[in-house]
């Protein structure tokens, strides 16, 4: 059990990994970071809890954490304490596991709540925190970082990862890797430049910082970056894949997670949308160059929604791979590249499997960046029609490609010229432009939430979205702070929710069992209503999701899909469950039932059995386990 955790796909970890780190990680029952192992399977060896008797599960102890808003940082479990970190205001607190949550102490750091949450993208949140060397490591919305003693909650040091001024924030996970902090920024609506930093974690002193597009010393490329693909194989390729210094506003932010491979001391993350969405601002106005396939030849806008690999002393780039070139969509790729030794075609690859936002399924060699396999959509996709191997390119349906004049989208297409009966039934014909595109996937096919990864049935687990829309992109200055997206909705798509073969659909995601080896959906769970939410497995062959369409969190059997046990908790929920070994030898499962104060309020009229009627305000820990008298508890103990 320990080898599993300790390794990445099987490989003996050298002393780059913070050896404190690696050691816990060890230990099933304890959690450290986000994701709970470097791999990032979000994977528990813990089976104390499995399919014969998870619908003996009962409430523990609950603790009410009184920051009224949307939680989306998973707990850390540290010998006997459990720490939480709250949405605005960030603040932390250390519960005690032999005394049902009682609180040890809390830190409340200075913070810009106000301006911050003005500035945040889509909900004012952090997503985890980090432990090593007993200390607890933070990042705050309005872009701080902090060092605190994780005995007693004392500020060791303090410092700032991103400019609240220009629309800097930061929201997403960070990792810590030898004696380095490593965080990234938020804030690709603004206009900013994506980076990362990477903090000293004895004195909060900044080592190095890179950022996703710009000239090569401030990208980290130097000679050790080795792409794959002849399209990054150019001298200045964060730079000149860029129209004039479009790259200074270029988005590519970096708010999902991190993962890292001690064998090959690199670690990986996956970058934002593009800046702004509007194309024309990054490439020359109106023009778009297409092989004979449909991959897009220049301009292609490295690295923003993209995946990167560093080294993880270093940072420099290793290589680098641009999911989806000149994105106009909004791909952001937040998600986790899970780190998996596979069996492909007789041999075993050292894979990074990843299920993109933009609905493609990818399995690269994350040691070079080759494309092991051919990437497949999970969910139905119209804006591409798959990935040349030969080039790494994405395929473009030349209809998808956004426009800001009319004139420019007839010259490529005649996609744009509706007739008026198309124009009334689709779109508002007082607003029609002609530059309308309706696209699949809408924004996302899946989103931040991290999916999970189980040894034992050789399946990742990813939660989708399967809505469709339509858009414009529009002209506008760039103001420092202020939105820049250059973007407006012009109502639904045809089909506003789409199944795989392109038909209309009610439901509106789904739960999915993918197959990284074969490329097959092996079950799936669908969604009426949306249900898009992180995801944990473990080793009793049980996945664990919170399920927002009523408030619950149920467990599910991660063979077949089949939902084996659920508790209503009366709130909405956007948060991994997590699961410890108690200081009595249980094992719990821990979740934070969550919604904002700004929650719509659930209608008086409201049938009772509306799903609205379970999802009110308010933020409290539930922490399940199996009764002190059950047998599987007696004899584990």
């Amino acid at each position: 059990m320990a080898l599993g955790l300790l390794t990445v796909g099987g490989l003996a970890a050298p002393l780059m990994a913070n050896d404190d780190v690696l050691s816990i990680q060890s230990d099933p029952g304890q959690i450290v970071m986000p994701n709970i192992t470097y791999n990032g399977w979000n994977y528990s060896e813990l089976d104390q809890i499995n399919l014969d008797n998870v619908q003996d599960l009962q409430v523990a102890w609950t603790f009410q954490i009184g920051v009224t808003d949307q939680h989306e940082a998973p707990p850390l479990v540290v010998g006997d304490t459990m720490y939480i970190v709250t949405p605005k205001p960030n603040y932390v607190l250390a519960l005690d596991l032999n005394n049902d949550g009682s609180v040890i102490w809390e830190y409340r750091p200075e913070m810009n709540v106000e301006e911050a949450t003005r500035q945040g993208c889509c909900g004012a949140q952090t997503r985890g925190l980090n432990y090593a060397e007993g200390k607890i490591f933070l990042n705050t919305l309005d872009g701080q970082v902090f060092g605190l003693d994780a005995e007693t909650g004392e500020e060791l040091w303090h410092n700032v990862a991103a400019d609240l001024t220009i629309g800097e924030t930061t929201t997403g996970n960070a990792i810590v890797i030898d004696d380095l902090y490593i965080v990234g920024n938020a804030g690709g609506e603004r206009g900013v430049r994506g980076k990362i930093s990477a903090f000293d974690i004895n004195t909060g002193n900044l080592r190095w910082q890179f950022y996703s597009m710009g000239p090569n010393n401030e990208v980290g490329i130097g000679p050790r970056f080795e792409p794959f693909y002849a399209d990054d194989q150019i001298a200045n390729a964060a730079l000149d894949s860029w129209y004039g210094d479009s790259w200074r506003r270029g988005g590519g932010t970096v708010w999902g997670y991190f993962t890292y491979d001690p064998d090959l001391n690199a670690f990986y993350y996956s970058t934002g949308n593009c800046g702004p969405w509007n194309p024309d601002y990054r490439r020359e106005w109106g023009v778009v160059d297409l092989d004979e396939n449909g991959g897009l030849e220049t301009y292609r806008n490295n690295y923003c929604a993209s995946l990167l690999a560093r080294d993880g002393t270093t940072g420099e780039l290793l290589w680098a791979y641009n999911i989806t070139p000149q994105d106009a969509w909004d791909f952001d790729e937040p998600g986790t590249n899970l780190l998996v030794d596979l069996e492909i075609d007789g041999q075993t690859r050292h894979a990074l499997v990843k299920a993109a936002r933009n609905g493609f399924f990818y399995v690269f060699d994350r040691e070079t960046g080759e494309l092991i396999n051919d990437p497949w959509p999970f969910r139905y996709v119209d804006f591409a029609t798959g990935v040349d191997r030969e080039t790494g390119r994405l395929l473009y349906n030349i209809e998808k490609i956004m426009f800001t004049d009319a004139e420019d989208r007839e010259r490529y297409t005649d996609a744009g010229v509706l007739t008026e009966d198309e124009i009334d039934e689709l779109l508002d014909p007082d607003a029609y432009t002609g530059t309308e595109v309706s696209i699949c996937p809408m924004i996302q096919a899946r989103n931040w939430q991290n999916d999970s990864y189980s040894p034992r049935t050789g399946l990742m687990y990813t939660s989708t979205s399967n809505g469709c829309g339509t858009h414009i992109v529009i002209e506008g200055e760039f103001t420092p702070g202020e939105g820049y997206t250059l973007r407006q909705g012009a109502g639904p798509a045809p089909i506003p929710n789409v199944g795989h073969d392109g038909e209309a659909v009610e439901w509106t995601g789904e739960l999915q069992a993918n197959d990284p080896v074969t490329g097959e959906t092996m079950w799936s769970i669908q969604w009426d209503e949306n249900s898009n939410t992180p995801l944990m497995s473990t080793a009793g062959d049980l996945v664990f999701q919170v399920g927002t369409n009523d408030g619950t969190i149920r467990a599910i059997n991660a063979t077949n899909g089949e939902i084996v046990w659920s508790f209503r908790t009366g709130a909405n929920g956007n948060i991994s469950p997590v699961t410890y070994l108690g200081p009595d030898g249980r094992q719990y499962v821990a979740y934070i039932a969550s919604s904002a104060s700004s929650a719509p309020q659930v209608a008086a009229t409201a049938e009772p059995d509306a799903a609205a009627r379970y999802r009110r305000p308010g933020s409290t820990l539930y922490v399940f386990a199996l009764p002190e008298s059950h047998p599987d508890v007696a004899s584990a103990n």
